[in-house]
């Protein structure tokens, strides 16, 4: 991300996607302002999955076990 501050918070570079988590961590998705029928990135694709697979709290239990048998190790 692009290092420039606002009194809103951080500004994405022009086409950028972000999935963001709040200090209240709730989870926003930003999207470019494309045209609809432009193709969709595969990395933007993966970031619309972990979204969609957050509200499953077995798959984020998973995910988060991953970090803590890294630690481990």
């Amino acid at each position: 991300m692009t290092d420039v501050s606002t009194d809103h918070g951080t500004v994405l570079p022009p086409g950028s996607s972000a999935l963001v988590v709040s200090a209240e961590g709730e989870l926003s998705f930003y999207l470019p302002d494309n045209p609809p029928d432009a193709p969709v990135p595969r990395l933007v694709q993966l970031l619309v999955a972990v979204l969609m697979r957050s509200e499953d709290e077995d798959w984020v239990e998973e995910m988060l076990s991953i970090f803590e048998d890294q630690s481990r190790n």
